[in-house]
């Protein structure tokens, strides 16, 4: 209940940021709505859900079996300080190990973003940014006969993301982004913070 509770507070001031800036956004300059694609490195920190002690713990690798992951986003600035950003992230796949170290499974991890972002965009083309907001997550378990999960083999589960962005346009159409990004949540098997750093294109429309 407390976790929930959390969730809606934490969504509640995302959501009093957007209105506050999308009612300045009819006097802002550097608004447009953006699409962005590129490619990202995950790596994942995991620990035992609470109810996953009363059963067995097992640890998951820290880097995915996958060197890079698909980052999808689209925006839109309300000012070149302000703005909102929505994002689509394979994050990986990461194998499951027993206590002894043999691997027992594996599980995918992806996750869809909604973030307020807030900065600034200079007048040579470089901008620089960071962002919160929410994410709800996929996490799709495959197991070996000894282990047995806390939950289903396919979960959904909501969180937090947040990150670094630095971005260059090169003229008023074209971008290239760097970022750093974290998501933080919590299935029924485990408490994970995951995500990596990303090289993007990003087109304004």
């Amino acid at each position: 209940m407390n976790k929930n509770w959390g969730f809606i507070k934490q969504g509640g001031k995302i959501l009093a940021l957007f209105l506050f800036c999308l009612s300045q956004s009819a006097q802002a300059d550097n608004s447009g709505v953006y699409l962005g694609a590129g490619l990202a490195s995950a790596g994942i920190s995991s620990s035992c859900a609470k109810d996953s002690y009363l059963i067995s713990c097992n640890n998951s690798s820290n880097g995915s079996k996958d060197n890079t992951h698909l980052r999808l986003i689209a925006g839109y600035d309300f000012s070149k300080h302000f703005g909102i950003e929505a994002g689509w992230s394979e994050l990986g796949t990461y194998r499951v190990l027993n206590a002894t170290g043999l691997t027992v499974g594996e599980f995918n991890v992806s996750a869809v973003t909604l973030a307020f972002k807030g900065g600034n965009t200079f007048s040579s083309g470089f901008s620089i940014f960071g962002k919160i907001g929410l994410a709800s997550v996929q996490t799709k378990y495959t197991t070996q006969p000894s282990w047995t999960l806390a939950g289903s083999a396919n979960q959904k589960s909501s969180g937090f993301v947040g990150g670094v962005i630095g971005q260059y346009n090169i003229n008023d159409t074209v971008g290239f982004r760097v970022s750093m990004e974290m998501i933080d949540y919590m299935d029924a098997e485990f408490s994970n913070v995951v995500g990596g750093g990303a090289l993007m294109v990003v087109f304004k429309l």
